[in-house]
């Protein structure tokens, strides 16, 4: 009867220890699934950061061989063309490969906390048109917000030179001009802007046209 009992016991204990075994090898299985998921992973990652990191110097390759075409183009007629250099805030106007003016700027954008870089992208863009005189008027929606009725005149509504001796529009809200006016809000002004001092912007406002290639770098 002892002897029965002690060979199940035995037989018992086999299939624990056989139980414990599986289980252990289980664990030691899942572990390393889980191990080789994270690895597999991280290479995955690691991968797409290399096509991001590639995509990006693919677009700035484009970028530079748009430049070079334009500048190309640019030197082959003697028509003017402006160069905006975001590293040295610096703006350029050239004719050939021939400069004719180079002044500082200020770079004044709407949206709080928005990067400059991302505001002021890198690209090649071409004037859309520009104003001698940058006269601005009051909007109905101004006078509500401070309270008072409109002025039926638009004398007393408008103000002159009001963004400086001339604007040159660039389109995607980005404008050449000069110093703000106080007496324009903050709230009223829609885009983003290049701030030029008068004499030089006059200069610019002179040479450009619609169509006038500006390159921004």
């Amino acid at each position: 009867m002892g002897r029965r009992i002690n060979g199940f016991l035995s037989v018992v204990a086999t299939i624990v220890a056989g139980l414990a075994l599986v289980r252990l090898a289980d664990a030691v299985g899942k572990r390393e699934l889980i191990r080789a998921a994270r690895e597999a992973d991280a290479e995955a990652r690691a991968v797409v950061g290399q096509y991001d990191s590639l995509q990006e110097v693919k677009a700035k390759l484009e970028l530079d061989r748009q430049f070079l075409d334009y500048r190309i183009a640019s030197l082959s007629k003697r028509e003017p063309y402006l160069v905006i250099n975001r590293t040295e805030r610096k703006l350029t106007l050239a004719v050939q490969d021939k400069t004719i003016l180079e002044t500082g700027y200020r770079f004044r954008q709407i949206r709080e906390g928005e990067d400059e870089y991302t505001a002021l992208p890198r690209a090649t863009l071409e004037v859309l048109s520009k104003q001698a005189r940058t006269t601005w008027c009051r909007p109905d929606w101004l006078y509500r917000l401070e309270g008072v009725a409109p002025a039926a005149d638009s004398a007393a509504r408008c103000l002159a030179d009001a963004f400086g001796a001339g604007a040159v529009y660039l389109g995607g809200d980005l404008v050449i001009h000069g110093k703000v006016s106080d007496e324009v809000p903050t709230e009223a002004i829609d885009h983003n802007y290049i701030e030029l001092d008068s004499m030089p912007l006059k200069t610019i406002v002179d040479a450009v046209k619609p169509g006038t290639l500006v390159l921004i770098k």
